[in-house]
């Protein structure tokens, strides 16, 4: 048997869309920061902002310049991290290897 969501009203149904563009909004500009080099993937990892904490670390690696999705996928398996891994869910192995593989001791 299928259990149904809970009724919402259209101010909680609105207040859920504000908060969804929020983070849409916010993970774009993220995303265009890491690709123009104004974000460095160091920062992003190590302190990442509210909006980002359930993006994907695929798709943040993907953003920065240079790194392609073959790169990328390299990157992951080296790091031993999954492609489903976001980046709150990093264990601090977890982060410590991908910094480690991507060469970026804090310099971005």
């Amino acid at each position: 048997m299928l259990r149904r969501a809970p009724e919402r009203t259209a101010e909680e149904r609105l207040s859920a869309l504000r908060e969804a563009n929020r983070v849409r909004f916010a993970r774009a500009a993220a995303k265009r920061d890491l690709k123009s080099g104004r974000l460095g993937i160091y920062e992003l990892l190590m302190d990442p902002p509210e909006e980002l904490k359930g993006a994907k670390v695929e798709e943040m690696l993907l953003a920065v310049r240079g790194m392609g999705r073959v790169k990328v996928s390299r990157v992951m398996r080296e790091a031993g991290i999954s492609r489903a891994k976001t980046l709150v869910g990093l264990t601090h192995g977890q982060r410590d290897r991908l910094i480690r593989v991507l060469g970026c001791g804090g310099e971005g």
